[in-house]
């Protein structure tokens, strides 16, 4: 698996998605150089070999893993042997990388280019101005009072996250431009739509790597 923990956690992110916490143990004793067999895998992660095979199997499809086979001429058996794609980890690392910036990216911009009022439930969602407005200053869920809400430390947190992704991306060579005009598609997108509630307080993102 890779050494760097950004890119560690959001491929196992990725492997998750294949397999849940099994397909993590099992990738996690694939190497990108040396070969191994399923068995040792099986004996390695403490898992049946059949369940095991359908992981190795399912990471195969996603071109995660790749194996070759000899025959065992005493027995007549395949013997399988499996190791990580590198180049196609590191393809599904990045291309992770760019769905999280462009999310982030709306969300920021989202953030920075409205005023937000909210009550004083935690449950409450917040609202725009235009929306707080037509409810006359009421909350719509539990008619408590509107106030303004002071967004800073969303918009910080926001920003650095930004911020460390570009980076990361730009070193990885990929055109942090481009993706941030889909962020603005994509906001528009969802202040035409009127959903923008969702991303106003939708929070999953903060707190990816």
């Amino acid at each position: 698996m890779p050494t760097q923990e950004s890119d560690y956690n959001l491929l196992e992110s990725v492997v998750r998605e294949i397999g849940g916490d099994d397909a993590i143990k099992v990738a996690g004793l694939l190497n990108p150089i040396e070969e191994t067999t399923d068995e040792a895998i099986a004996a390695g992660a403490e898992m049946k070999l059949n369940a095991v095979r359908k992981i190795l199997y399912r990471l195969y499809d996603a071109r995660l893993a790749e194996f070759r086979r000899i025959r065992d001429k005493s027995t007549g058996w395949f013997i399988y042997f499996w190791r990580l794609k590198p180049n196609r980890v590191e393809e599904l690392v990045i291309n992770r990388k760019k769905t999280v910036y462009r999310k982030l990216k709306a969300r920021l911009d989202y953030e920075k280019g409205f005023h937000f009022f909210k009550c004083d439930q935690d449950y409450c969602p917040r609202y725009i101005f235009d929306e707080a407005m037509e409810n006359n200053f009421k909350c719509p869920e539990c008619s408590n009072e509107l106030k303004a809400f002071d967004n800073k430390d969303i918009v910080e947190k926001l920003s650095k996250k930004v911020d460390e992704l570009q980076k990361s991306l730009e070193k990885s060579g990929v055109d942090v431009e481009n993706l941030d005009n889909d962020a603005k598609d994509d906001l528009g997108q969802i202040i035409a739509t009127g959903k923008v509630a969702a991303i106003a307080d939708s929070n999953s993102y903060l707190g990816t790597e």
